[in-house]
């Protein structure tokens, strides 16, 4: 809400949305007024939990050929906000579909070790975009007031939260392995007893 200025009626793109923030991002833009919620992900499946469970109005596979063609297909009256976990093309696509005058919350960086930054800088200045990097650390004080609004969400069902639990510190080696390469949806924790 603070990073992306979010506002009734807004189109709104998630990266990586099928991840525990991503997810939340996409819900949350919804419930807070956003007119289409887009997310991009990293398999079919996750695409139809998206556009299922999580009740996104598009998304698409990353794999699927240029992220801006697909963007510009889910979105093609542009992008009003970009939720960006990844950087990199996807954060390039945003980019080119934003609309003046949007916004960009940058959270995270997971393309950069693979991936070049954000390119021509000349679409930003021209479409007058916000660029703005947050950490969750910056916004501290919100929490109370986001923590009982989740906790209302979630009795009422309007929120889904998924969460992969991984018994016993042994496999914390692996999970990790597995989170990094997509295997999950939601959050991922490693349960340390029982």
């Amino acid at each position: 809400m603070d990073a992306a200025e979010l506002r009734p009626g807004d189109t709104v793109f998630v990266s990586s949305a099928a991840g525990a923030t991503g997810s939340m991002a996409g819900q949350i833009a919804r419930l807070k007024g956003a007119a289409r919620v887009i997310g991009s992900a990293g398999s079919r499946d996750k695409v139809a939990h998206l556009t299922g469970s999580l009740g996104f109005d598009a998304a698409f596979d990353r794999h699927d050929g240029p992220i801006v063609d697909r963007l510009r297909e889910a979105a093609p009256e542009g992008i009003d906000v970009y939720f960006d976990n990844v950087g990199g093309e996807q954060l390039r696509a945003a980019i080119e579909v934003m609309n003046p005058h949007g916004r960009v919350a940058v959270c995270g960086t997971l393309g950069r070790q693979s991936e070049a930054g954000p390119g021509d800088l000349l679409s930003v200045l021209v479409k007058r975009l916000t660029l703005r990097g947050f950490t969750v650390g910056d916004h501290l004080e919100r929490a109370p007031e986001f923590g009982a609004q989740f906790r209302t969400w979630l009795r009422e069902g309007a929120i889904v939260h998924d969460e992969t639990v991984i018994d016993g510190l042994a496999n914390a080696p692996q999970a990790l392995l597995d989170l990094v390469n997509g295997a999950y949806t939601g959050k991922t924790v490693v349960r340390l007893g029982s």
